[in-house]
């Protein structure tokens, strides 16, 4: 005579990892990313005018404000660039001395890998017209998009 159950599932509670990877959520600030809008040219904080209380920041304020972050526990920042030219190629986005590299080569130099960097590589804040992508015949071209961002 058999008994029920026949079989004992416990492979999925018979280590530590493996009841890690399959219980429920559990989200704690290692988990979080931190965004940073970052403005060329700019002498102090402003307001993001969509986003109550963010803030647009100057190159100089970025270690300070990474110091914050990184003192609530919070692992990464992804920093979102404001170049002060913007043009319809949105080359700003890819030149060497560009806002957002100069605020990556401050946080590493300040931080070095103790904050996880993130950048954003979309090109809306950095061509004119404010699109994704670089504009071709009055439409998004896709290829030469691509082709720009990497």
């Amino acid at each position: 005579m058999t008994q029920f159950p026949s079989k004992r599932l416990r492979r999925l509670r018979i280590s530590e990892n493996i009841r890690n990877l399959v219980q429920e959520v559990r989200l704690s600030t290692n988990d979080l990313v931190c965004p940073i809008f970052v403005e060329e040219g700019l002498e102090k904080k402003k307001q993001v005018d969509s986003m109550p209380d963010i803030l647009r920041l100057p190159l100089s304020d970025v270690s300070n404000e990474v110091q914050s972050i990184s003192d609530l526990k919070i692992p990464a920042v992804m920093l979102f660039g404001i170049p002060s030219q913007k043009d319809e190629n949105g080359t700003s986005a890819f030149v060497e001395d560009g806002i957002v590299q100069r605020a990556i080569s401050e946080i590493k130099n300040n931080f070095g890998d103790k904050v996880v960097i993130m950048a954003d590589v979309c090109l809306c804040q950095y061509t004119s017209s404010g699109h994704c992508g670089i504009i071709n015949d009055k439409k998004i071209d896709n290829d030469l998009s691509i082709e720009t961002l990497t």
